[in-house]
């Protein structure tokens, strides 16, 4: 049976979730994830200020092509006006095949994981294939 990725986020020694206020600023989500090497940021709602309460995803490839777009005066613009609202995610017992499966199926490189509704974790390209 393949193993879930619920192994793959017990082997961390932390799982850090991090996120964005959908308010901030396009440029403060680019400094989060260099100064944290990651490539998505899960963004919250502004007025409730609390990262399980979950608007959206925002990755590099969002701010990329919005500045080739806009030019980089767009790193001004909010958040929310770049982020994917769909958020796909899988749960903890998901297995690590199936998820990768469902990332390029959707031509994705990162999963929320959801257990019982609440966020538990977020899931890369990268993670999943250095586990397999």
């Amino acid at each position: 049976m393949p193993e879930s990725i619920e192994s793959l986020l017990l082997n961390q020694r932390y799982w850090d979730i991090f996120s964005v206020a959908r308010n901030s600023s396009i440029e403060k989500a680019c400094k989060i994830m260099d100064k944290n090497r990651i490539g998505a940021l899960l963004v919250y709602c502004s007025d409730s200020n609390d990262p399980q309460d979950l608007e959206g995803i925002v990755t590099e490839r969002d701010i990329i092509e919005l500045v080739a777009r806009k030019g980089k005066d767009s790193l001004k613009d909010e958040v929310n006006e770049i982020m994917s609202k769909n958020i796909i995610s899988v749960t903890p017992q998901c297995n690590k095949m199936d998820a990768l499966d469902l990332m390029m199926e959707n031509q994705i490189r990162h999963l929320a994981v959801m257990d019982q509704e609440k966020l538990v974790g977020v899931l890369s390209m990268r993670d999943l294939i250095k586990q397999l």
